[in-house]
């Protein structure tokens, strides 16, 4: 039977009693039955559909022809109203509310592929659904006003999928968690995020480790920009800007290109709305923390043709520690223009600035590691000390859907990172030469002229679209990517400040500026670009199983502006992809993927040839869960990392006295020969368990170990100070009944022991598990106003964030704190 919309009334009656048929339907889904397979005629399977912005008249059209279903609505339920489109793989009933977000309507089903269009009930004015009805409304790629804290769809993979259908472990942070839990930026949901362990190298440069490697670039919209988030002159973005953070554990080489074994952070950016909203918040908080937020979107031609959203940030706050401040204003705006029903343009830039005193390292430790008594309280700086930068971020898209299904979207992003003049002026402690008193320090200081800064330009294409083979309908991505990091260092002079310093007396308001015998740092200048070409199947081999098999082609080259020596390139460097998925019931599918990334090198062999760049592959196994018609998503996986042909000293050529001339006159022969593992247990849970109740957390265990590497290392674990057990976890209940204005909230953030050692392993630094618990309480007045409480650390854990038996490199972790947030919403 041809799919065909077919005209229907529904009066108020009507639809009030296929509400309570509906809801009874979802409660059933809720109960275990959910894990059995689909009847014969069902509408569950998944399609994927490409179904651009426009008309709602038309995006329904071109849905009910694709899935095969017939769909019942008439010409007054769709006049004048738009839809936002569909990318990605969904079941019928989920695609089908996805296309109706934003209108009054919503898509009842009927049975044997047959749903009915209906004016979305108001539950006030006809009747309440049952309390164990879980909402009809499925969730689409934008989390903001979901209220969720999962979502329908991730963009990571460079076109659009749901979390079920990505072989690969994926955690996303909502808009609405990001509220509850009163997160502000990047740091603060990466500490949140399963699996994902965060590194101070000191309090403004951060380092991401994942699986046991280090997350070495970030996204933006699905465009890689390889900034690392331990550049100086990087500041955290801020999460008003943002819809959702997606982090994808696991190599990342067909996403990205070069890079660890260890994952990918993309950060989706809010867009205009075509329906007019606004909203403000002010928080105050411990340590004198100020935040105002302004968020205002919505149509500027008549009919939302041409939108736009501009979001503003002022946040001003000071630290536990003594003298230490920050001061951050934001500006993000956005436009976006439909120049066909088919063709959508967007573009937009955010601009930060960051002022912070910042520390260039924590507390000193005792001559065996042992953390020294110091106070939360103390902070080993100057008052005077700066750490201030700027960062820039342009963006341009251009997306079409063509009649046939396929899409092609059109990218170029551009981010320049750069340190303000006179912005960084920082001290650093060196112990003591001959000290027998752990309290004695050298102090140095550092001071920039500024001219520091960072590029990051990157241009993509991505085609992606559907064809038939054998009488099943497969999918095609095919894509290009350039990407270019041009960096620029600070040039800085350097020197030290006094020796021998007790630091029990320390006051960072004495500090004084002097630097004897300095020295001048002068400016580096390197430029890295990436280019590539991939490509990937998405082959459906039968109504359970589909393969997915890829392969990215990559070019890199390495240039340094300063010097004749030090470049090098990697050419057509292939890393291939590969994934099952075997759909085992309606709502859970197995699968297995194996995943690759490489990683240049700079070290010659005894030919006098660089080495081949290091290999980082990924197995992973597991099962992916998804219900209430994607609601609520859950997973298991089981994953071994290796990272193969680490550069090791040559020890043959050593003992044969080839020292590798010229290349490197002083030094020895390098062989591509080191291996490294992790491997472990990943499980996480996202969504809306019942009626009300949002959960998100995950729980990892992981080991690593150096395989083959030096004396010292080989055996050992990558990261000591990495927890083999971690767990993060958030709830939150919309109170019932006349209490329905109250939401509770509270989390925790749990691990098991971690230790550091010198190379020497004389000294040893060590910090048992410990777990830090969370609570929010908000309240609605009504439903343009709310206020909400967060209280953090609430038992006032003491706890170290890092630990170290070297330099200043114990850093505790936050005490009690709390903040109060007033929003407005209209």
């Amino acid at each position: 039977m041809q799919p065909r919309l077919n005209a229907a009334r529904l009066t108020p009656l009507n639809r009030a009693l296929r509400h309570a048929l509906f809801g009874a339907a979802l409660g059933f889904a809720a109960a275990p039955a959910t894990l059995l397979a689909d009847e014969p005629g069902s509408t569950a399977s998944v399609k994927r559909y490409s179904i651009a912005a426009g008309p709602l008249a038309d995006a329904l059209n071109q849905f009910a022809r694709t899935a095969g279903i017939t769909l019942a609505t008439t010409p007054q339920q769709t006049a004048g109203k738009n839809s936002p489109g569909l990318q990605g793989e969904y079941e019928a009933h989920e695609g089908l509310n996805q296309l109706l977000q934003g209108s009054d309507m919503e898509a009842l089903n009927q049975g044997n592929g047959s749903f009915i269009l209906s004016q979305r009930l108001d539950v006030g004015s006809a009747m309440e659904l049952g309390a164990t009805a879980i909402s009809s409304t499925g969730l689409g790629g934008t989390t903001e006003g979901s209220g969720s804290y999962t979502t329908g769809a991730v963009s990571i993979g460079k076109t659009p999928q749901s979390l079920r259908r990505t072989p690969q472990s994926v955690t996303v942070l909502t808009e609405q968690r990001m509220k509850d839990q009163n997160l502000t930026n990047l740091k603060e949901m990466l500490q949140q995020t399963p699996g994902v362990v965060v590194d101070q190298t000191d309090s403004e440069r951060v380092n991401y480790y994942s699986r046991g490697y280090q997350i070495d670039a970030l996204q933006f919209d699905g465009a890689t920009l390889n900034i690392d988030s331990r550049n100086g002159n990087f500041i955290q973005p801020d999460v008003a800007t943002l819809d959702h953070v997606e982090v994808l554990r696991g190599a990342s080489g067909m996403l990205r290109g070069s890079g660890n074994p260890s994952g990918t952070v993309n950060m989706v950016r809010k867009r205009p709305t075509r329906d007019f909203q606004g909203s403000a918040s002010y928080t105050a908080g411990s340590w004198e923390a100020n935040r105002y937020t302004a968020d205002i979107s919505g149509p500027l031609t008549e009919g939302g043709a041409i939108r736009g959203r501009v979001i503003a940030v002022h946040s001003d706050k000071d630290f536990f520690q003594d003298a230490r401040m920050e001061r951050k204003n934001v500006l993000y705006t956005v436009l976006a223009a439909d120049l066909t029903d088919r063709t959508t343009l967007t573009g937009g830039f955010e601009y930060t600035e960051m002022d912070a005193t910042g520390a260039w390292g924590g507390l000193v430790p005792d001559f065996d590691g042992s953390p020294l008594p110091f106070s939360r309280s103390t902070f080993l700086g100057a008052n005077w000390a700066r750490w201030d930068r700027t960062n820039a971020h342009t963006f341009i898209e251009l997306e079409h859907a063509f009649d046939s299904g396929w899409n092609l979207k059109l990218n170029g992003n551009r981010s320049r990172l750069a340190y303000k003049d006179h912005g960084f002026q920082q001290t650093s402690l060196a112990r003591s030469v001959g000290a027998t008193n752990p309290y004695l320090w050298d102090v140095n200081y550092n001071f920039s002229d500024g001219g520091g800064r960072t590029n990051y330009s990157n241009l993509g294409a991505v085609l992606d679209g559907p064809f038939n083979v054998l009488g099943r309908e497969h999918r095609l991505t095919a894509g290009a990517e350039w990407n270019e990091a041009d960096a620029i260092g600070n040039e800085s002079v350097w020197g030290y400040n006094a020796r021998g310093v007790d630091v029990r007396n320390w006051n960072p308001s004495t500090v004084n500026k002097d630097r004897i015998n300095p020295t001048v740092n002068p400016q580096a200048h390197t430029i890295t670009t990436q280019k590539a070409t991939y490509a990937s199947l998405n082959l459906s081999l039968a109504d359970p199983l589909n393969a997915i098999i890829g392969a990215r082609l990559n070019w890199y080259d390495f240039d340094n502006q300063n010097s004749t020596t030090g470049d090098y390139k990697v050419t057509q460097e292939v890393v291939p992809y590969a994934a099952l998925i075997y759909d085992l019931t309606a709502n859970i599918s197995a699968y297995t993927s194996y995943t690759e990334i490489f990683a240049p090198q700079t070290s010659y062999d005894t030919s006098g040839s660089l080495l081949e760049p290091m290999t980082g592959e990924v197995y992973e196994l597991g099962l992916k869960g998804e219900f209430y018609e994607g609601r609520l998503n859950s997973s298991i996986a089981v994953f071994r990392t290796n990272l193969i042909g680490k550069g090791l000293q040559d020890a043959e050529a050593l003992a044969n006295g080839i020292t590798c001339q010229p290349t490197f006159a002083q030094g020895s022969c390098m062989s591509a020969s080191g291996k490294s593992r992790s491997e472990g247990v990943e499980l996480e849970i996202s969504g809306e368990v019942a009626p009300g109740w949002q959960v998100t957390g995950g729980y990892t265990y992981t080991t690593s170990e150096y395989l083959k590497d030096s004396a010292a290392n080989t055996g050992n674990a990558l990261r000591t100070t990495d927890p083999k057990h971690l767990m993060r976890l958030f709830t939150s209940y919309k109170l019932p009944g006349q209490l329905s204005n109250w939401t509770v909230g509270g989390g925790v953030q749990t691990q098991s022991d971690t230790y550091a050692t010198n190379t020497a392993r004389t000294a040893r630094a060590e910090q048992g598990g410990y777990a830090v618990y969370n609570a929010m309480l908000a309240y609605r007045f009504n439903e343009h106003y709310s206020a909400q409480l967060n209280a953090n650390n609430v038992f006032d854990k003491y706890y170290y964030e890092k630990i170290g038996v070297t330099g200043a490199n114990y850093y505790y972790g936050e005490p009690r704190n709390f903040a109060v947030t007033l929003r407005g919403e209209f």
